[in-house]
Formats: C-alpha cells, sequence, structure tokens
C-alpha cells in the first residue's frame, strides 16, 4: 500500500495567497498520498462564528455580519482565482451556505449560543472555503487534488484516498467539546483531528502546520541561542507545552500518542527547515541523542503566578489538610499548577495564576478558619511576582546530577529559588523563582546545560592588522577546537577605537567586517565588557589587541568582573609598577589569567619560557635580547652601503615601523618589552629608571612627522661612525635590551663579534639569551620573527590555548 502522510493546517494560514504553492511543495517532499486537514479560519473577518458572537445576540447585527462576510470572501475567491468557472461556482457555494447560515440565525434570533454548541456549522464554513479556494488554485497548476468533509473521512477511512492530494474540511470537532476560546488559532482543533485521522489511515507519520517558530529549547525572545529541538517523547512535549511551549496543545496529542506515530511540529514559513519529531518513548531511546547527554530537552516557564505559602505546627500528622486545600481550591474554580510540601507537614505552598491568587487566599483562609483561631496554622499569605521555571526530559530519570547542575547553574547567575517540586518520574523539575529573574534564570540554565563548559564568551578591542589576523586564525581553527577539544569560542563583541558590535550568539567571522561596517554603534566600553561578562556563559575572555593606554587601566575591573585577559598590548606589563602590581594580585585573588605572551617577541615563547624557568627553581644571572623587528631589521640590513636614513625610509614604506619611526628609534619599544622581562624577575622596575639610549638626535625629538621625515638624513653621520668603529672591530652593531642578575636594566646600541648570536641574526628575527644556573656556560637562546601580525595574532592565539587548557580543555 502506498505511504500515506497526514498533515494539520490551520485554516487562516490556508488563506496565505501562496499555500496552495506551499501545499505542492510539501506533497513534492515525500512520494505518498498526502492528506491536509484544513481547520477553523481565525483570521478576524473573515472568522463569521467570531463576526457573529460579536453581535452579542442582536440580530439585525448578527445579519449584517454574514452580509459583509460573504462580500469579504467573494473578494477573496476572486483576488486568489481571478474571474472564471471555478470561481463562480465557490462563489455560488458560498451564497448558498450564508443563505442557511441566515436561516439558522433567524430562528435563532441572532444567537449561536443554544445548547450543544450548535455554531459549529457556521465555524465550518471557514474550512471548507479556504479548503476549495486551494483545490482550485492546485487544480489551475493541473494537480489531481480531491475534497472530503471530514465526517466521511472518519465514516469511509482508506477509501476517500482517490487523489495524491486530500484535503479535509469541514466540522473537524468530532465528538470532542473543544472550547474554541482555547484556541484562537484554530490549531489545536485541525492538530486533533489530524492525530485521531492518522491511525484511522494507517499513516506513516503526522505533520503539525503552525505559524509559530520551531520549538526550541527555550524562549528565544528570552534565550537568544536557544536551539531547535529535533525529537521528544509525547510525555515531553505534554510537560513542555503545559509549562507554556506555544507550538502544540497536550490535547492536540492524545490520539496518536499510543499509537507509535511520529508526530513533526512544522513551521509554516520554513517548510524544509528544523522541526520537532514527537515519538513514544519506545522509539526516542533509540535515535541518537540531540543535547548534552540527551538528558534535558528544554526549559518552560509560566510568568504571572503567585506562592501561596500554607505554614502551622497544627498540620504536622494530621490527615485530609492537603485534601481539605486542594478541594477547596476546585470547588472554588482555581486552577493549581505547583505544589510542594515539607516531608515534616509543617508548610504546604502551592502556585496559582496571579489573577486567582486573591481568590485562593480568600478560600484558603476560609477552610482553615478554626485552624488560625486556635493558632495551629500560624499564617497563610501570598507571594506575588512569581514565576514556575520547568526543566524537561525523559533520561533526567535515574541520572544524578542533573538537579546539582539545574541548581548550580541558577545559582552562578543569582537567581533565589523559592520551592522546589519534583515528580517520581524525575522527568520534570519545577522551581519558583520571582518572575523578574526569569530571564537569566532561563539564560543561566540553558548555557549551564547545553553549552560546552569550555565556551568562551570573548571580546576583542583593536580591529587592525593584529586583530584581524587574530580573528581569521580564529575563523580557521574555530570548527577544529569546537569538534576535537570541546573548545566553542563565541566572538560575542568587537570593538575599534571609536565603534563596537554587540551579538548576543557571536559575530559570523566569515562575514565580520561587512557586519561590522554595516551594524556597529559608538563605542561604549562599560556595555563591550558587561556584554561578553554576563554570568551565563562558562567563561569570559577579552583580547586587548590594540595599542591604546587607556583601555589597560581597566584590567583589574575587567578581572573582577570575571574575564581573562589576553594582549600583546605592552602598557599594562611595562606600565606604573602599583598597576602592574594589583593586576597580578587580582590574578592570584579572582582565580583569572592575565596572558600576554605577545607582548615581547611577537609569537616566540620568551615569558613562558621565562616563567617556567623561574618557577622550576632555576636562577637567572642575565637576560639579553633584540626584541625590536624594526631595529632588527635596520641593523641586519645597515651594511653602510646605503644611507642609515634610506633604511629607515624604507621600513616605514614596508609597515616594519609605526607612522612615526621616533616610536621605534627612541628605544622606548625595547625599555618596555625589557621591563615586563624584569618584572618577570621580580624585580620592582619602572619603565623611567631604565638608561635607555635614543637614536633619535636630540634636534629632532621635538618636531611633527613631516620635518623629522625631511630631516632623517642628519642621522646618517653619527651613525656611519659607529658603523665603522664596529667594523673595524670586525662586530656588527645590533640594539639590544638587558637585565643583570641585580635587576639593572639597559637598553643601547652595541656591537658584536661575528660568532655572537646577536650579529648572526637576520631580518626582522628576534634572539633573547638567557643565562641562568643550568643554562650557564652556554646560554638558552631563543630566536625567530619577533615582528609581523601573523606571528603575532598567533602569540596571542597561543595565549588563549593555554587558557583554554587552564579551562579543562584536553588540547
Amino acid at each position: 500500500m502506498k505511504d500515506i502522510r497526514v498533515h494539520s493546517l490551520p485554516g487562516t494560514l490556508a488563506l496565505d495567497a501562496d499555500a496552495p504553492e506551499k501545499l505542492a511543495e510539501i506533497a513534492a517532499l515525500v512520494p505518498a498520498i498526502h492528506v491536509f486537514i484544513i481547520g477553523p479560519v481565525r483570521r478576524v473577518s473573515y472568522d463569521l462564528a467570531f463576526s457573529i458572537r460579536q453581535s452579542h445576540g442582536n440580530a439585525e447585527a448578527a445579519m449584517k455580519a454574514l452580509e459583509d462576510g460573504q462580500e469579504l470572501w467573494n473578494h477573496l475567491v476572486y483576488d486568489r482565482l481571478g474571474k472564471g468557472k471555478a470561481s463562480g461556482s465557490i462563489s455560488a457555494h458560498i451564497a448558498s451556505n450564508i443563505a442557511t447560515a441566515r436561516e439558522i440565525l433567524h430562528v435563532l434570533d441572532g444567537s449561536l449560543a443554544f445548547p450543544g454548541g450548535s455554531d459549529r456549522y457556521v465555524d465550518a464554513l471557514g474550512s471548507h472555503w479556504a479548503a476549495e479556494i486551494c483545490r482550485a488554485a492546485m487544480k489551475q497548476k493541473g494537480m489531481d487534488v480531491v475534497l472530503v468533509d471530514y465526517p466521511q473521512a472518519l465514516r469511509k477511512g482508506n477509501s476517500i484516498l482517490t487523489s495524491p492530494i486530500v484535503l479535509i474540511y469541514g466540522d473537524i470537532r468530532g465528538e470532542e467539546d473543544i472550547d474554541v476560546s482555547t484556541d484562537p488559532d484554530g490549531e489545536t482543533l485541525a492538530e486533533h483531528a489530524a492525530s485521531r485521522l492518522g491511525p484511522l489511515l494507517g499513516a506513516g507519520g503526522i505533520t503539525f502546520w503552525n505559524g509559530h517558530a520551531p520549538l526550541r529549547t527555550a524562549d528565544i525572545r528570552e534565550v537568544p541561542g536557544a536551539r531547535v529541538i529535533d525529537e521528544l517523547s509525547f510525555s515531553e512535549a505534554v510537560e513542555l507545552s503545559y509549562f507554556g511551549a506555544p507550538v502544540v496543545h497536550p490535547r492536540s496529542l492524545l490520539p496518536a500518542s499510543g499509537t507509535g506515530l511520529p508526530v513533526r511540529l512544522s513551521w509554516w514559513n520554513d517548510i524544509q527547515g528544523p522541526c520537532t519529531v514527537v515519538r513514544p518513548m519506545a522509539h526516542a531511546e533509540r535515535i541518537p541523542e540531540s543535547t548534552v547527554n540527551g538528558r534535558v530537552k528544554g526549559f518552560s516557564i509560566i510568568h504571572d503566578v503567585a506562592l501561596i505559602n500554607i505554614e502551622g505546627t497544627g498540620m504536622s500528622g494530621v490527615p485530609g489538610i492537603s485534601s481539605r486545600l486542594f478541594s477547596t481550591m476546585r470547588d472554588g474554580s482555581i486552577s493549581v499548577s505547583f505544589i510542594s510540601q515539607a516531608s515534616s507537614e509543617y508548610s504546604i505552598c502551592f502556585a496559582v495564576a496571579a489573577v486567582q491568587a486573591q481568590d485562593a487566599m480568600t478560600l484558603a483562609h476560609d477552610a482553615f478558619r478554626h485552624e488560625l483561631s486556635l493558632g495551629l496554622i500560624q499564617r497563610i499569605d501570598s507571594e506575588p511576582g512569581c514565576a514556575i521555571l520547568a526543566v524537561v526530559g525523559d533520561r533526567m530519570s535515574g541520572t544524578p546530577g542533573i538537579a546539582a547542575r539545574v541548581f548550580s547553574s541558577l545559582s552562578k547567575v543569582g537567581v533565589n529559588v523559592r520551592a522546589i517540586a519534583q515528580g517520581s518520574s524525575e522527568r520534570n523539575i519545577s522551581a519558583v523563582i520571582k518572575d523578574s529573574d526569569s530571564t537569566r534564570a532561563l539564560q543561566g540554565l540553558h548555557a549551564g546545560i547545553f553549552l560546552s563548559r569550555r565556551t568562551l564568551s570573548v571580546g576583542i578591542f583593536g580591529l587592525g592588522g593584529i586583530g584581524s589576523t587574530l580573528l581569521e586564525q580564529l575563523r580557521v581553527q574555530s570548527e577544529r577546537l569546537h569538534e576535537e577539544f570541546g573548545v566553542d569560542i563565541r566572538i560575542r563583541a568587537m570593538a575599534n577605537s571609536t565603534r563596537m558590535l554587540l551579538d548576543e550568539e557571536g559575530v559570523d567571522l566569515d562575514t565580520w567586517k561587512e557586519r561590522f561596517k554595516k551594524d556597529s554603534v559608538l563605542l561604549d566600553t562599560q556595555k563591550v565588557i558587561e556584554h561578553v561578562t554576563v554570568p551565563y556563559f562558562p567563561h569570559a575572555v577579552i583580547f586587548d589587541c590594540s595599542a591604546s593606554g587607556e583601555l589597560p587601566r581597566n584590567y583589574v575591573s575587567w578581572l573582577e568582573k570575571g574575564a581573562h585577559i589576553i594582549t600583546p598590548n605592552k602598557k599594562a606589563g611595562a606600565g606604573p609598577y602599583g598597576l602592574y602590581d594589583k593586576l597580578m594580585k587580582t590574578c592570584r585573588s579572582t582565580g583569572r589569567r592575565f596572558l600576554y605572551e605577545a607582548t615581547v617577541g611577537a609569537g616566540l615563547p620568551v615569558i613562558s619560557t621565562l616563567q617556567d624557568l623561574v618557577r622550576t627553581g632555576d636562577r637567572v644571572h642575565r637576560i639579553e635580547g633584540i626584541v625590536s623587528g624594526t631595529l632588527a631589521w635596520l641593523f641586519s640590513q645597515y651594511d653602510g652601503s646605503k644611507p642609515f636614513s634610506s633604511l629607515v625610509r624604507e621600513a616605514r614604506e614596508m609597515g616594519y615601523t609605526e607612522p612615526d619611526p621616533r616610536d621605534d628609534l627612541s628605544g622606548m619599544d625595547v625599555a618596555r618589552k625589557t621591563v615586563i622581562l624584569a618584572r618577570e624577575l621580580g624585580y620592582t622596575v619602572e619603565t623611567a629608571d631604565l638608561q635607555v639610549t635614543s637614536l633619535v638626535p636630540e634636534q629632532l625629538c621635538n618636531m611633527d612627522v613631516p620635518l623629522f621625515m625631511a630631516r632623517l638624513q642628519e642621522m646618517d653621520v653619527p651613525m656611519e661612525k659607529l658603523f665603522k668603529e664596529a667594523e673595524a672591530r670586525g662586530e656588527k652593531l645590533r640594539y639590544v635590551g638587558q637585565i643583570d642578575g641585580n635587576g639593572r636594566c639597559s637598553v643601547s646600541l652595541n656591537s658584536y663579534p661575528a660568532e655572537h648570536p646577536f650579529a648572526q641574526t637576520v631580518g626582522t628575527n628576534n634572539v633573547i639569551c638567557f643565562t641562568t644556573d643550568r643554562y650557564h656556560e652556554f646560554p638558552l637562546v631563543i630566536t625567530g620573527p619577533g615582528a609581523g601580525k601573523e606571528v603575532t595574532a598567533g602569540g596571542v592565539f597561543a595565549d588563549l590555548l593555554r587558557l583554554c587548557a587552564y579551562l579543562g580543555a584536553r588540547l
């Protein structure tokens, strides 16, 4: 027998101009007979039953509503089908139905509220007309489509399957007495009908089409990163829908729940997009898990509830207290959505809708008037402004640590739990919290349950050469890091000196430049930090790839807010010692990391090597280093054949120097790096304390850049003299930073014999020599490129991987 698929579609969606095309597209996706049940139309003006009810029994107004409705539907028919035989036939049918409705209203004097809910006839008209319009439009495209009345489909079963596409219409309530006021979109009626008809026809599957976004692990309005749930069991779907998930009503699933038929919850606006499949638990257990550990499927929340608490020593051990309380609530038509009782029976708390809180309080006081008068019950009070948070998952049962993780996640985001309840099935953990905490609670839970414990919320300052290169390196490697090591890097904020871009889930690194240009706003540094350090992400990281002197002054506060800091910016490590000292102490007190490998030697492992030497007990006697790639290049190229000034101009054109070459030639860059290394040895050193030999003649120091560049040749004579003196000794000029065993630091231009590692350096290579107890006769030498955006960004990236290892990644 050919495969059969049954679909439900609210009549309101069937009125969409593209509905016939979508129905055809759905039918083409799976080779099968497709049965579409068209629900009642709930679109205002087209919903005749609603329009008549709005007349409040006024016969004249009710008749006018029918007249207006007929005109509106006729316009719709001709708009969708144009003038012709098909549209004329449907209009005639509409006129006949309207005439029948008039007769009913005439008999009832304008009221549809007669016994048995006999407004069904008018309520079903929209379904019938919408189905006729869709069939006519599809037949115009040459498609084979038949119409069948729902009661007839129930009676005849598979004999209705005479065409590849069957549209079911009419009174689809069957024997069900479903209150239409609780089904404002007509979805539940259509879904229940499909759930009932599917097993009867022997269908291979049922699909509920709706106008909501796909069912997600949490409300996307409160948790932007909520994921589409791939599959649920029937019991999980019921739990989530009870707690406010908008995609399906529990009643819709009942007829199919015991048949083994899968039910797909699909979004009408994205026919081939992600959907949720609801299956019996026995089937769900054999499906690959789609969430972290496959235990928790999602979270839902009921807002605007009040928590009512009853306390008293007189309740302990007294039978019937709970029965009296909840029987009273039932008799007063109070719906109780949450119950929790202390094992001592000293207190009972329960939650009701906020609008029913006062009535519930009155009923409770009346029920226990005697106990209150005797002091057996001390108090009955109400706490308004609450919400019930539900954590749902069949496979939470029997799994240790789920509750611990739930409440730990809530604690991390500062959410206090007022009451807790869990059924013996362990399918649902419910907690009452303040409604004002609900968004924070959902975000914290979602991160704690669904995100990798090594998910990093990352912000980056500085989008120039180093920053943009770092982002490219992250783009290339992020997928591998995620798949192989569980490191999930989210670039949630990026900023240059004037503008910023914030994104909840993380900026797509394939298009970040276009996105920044289009969506960035004026920079607010505080907002960047607040955005990155939200408590519901496991870890926060700030990259400072700028040359700013202002940002490092904020590092301490960033650490205190929970961020780890990684930077190639030397201003913090070489800034005022008081700030540096506070920075390091804050790292120790907060457990946050400040990583700055790229501040000396770009991507070379200079600082980490020095730290390893010190931590393992080696005593450092001396550090010498060529640590400026710019000056390394200048002096490796300077052989007397060209004036020194021409090499400076060449280096500037190639981007080796700063825009003002004096920033390099003054030696201050080398001085800062020397200070950073000296502080690693525990020396209290300030940059101002260093003896720095500047290469800039005094007369060229205080002038603008263009004038300096015009007079650059004034450096040539003194530099040529130094070169020839060194050459006469068989030595090479090199600009070096030095630290001796007593913490004395200097920066100067020296000459070295040809066999010395410094004399052998080429290009922008840095060379750093460590003379220690262990490396005394032959110093430990680190050499390699010490300048360039690629190697510097690589050094920053390497620090990020060190941080990930510190956070538990097995790299």
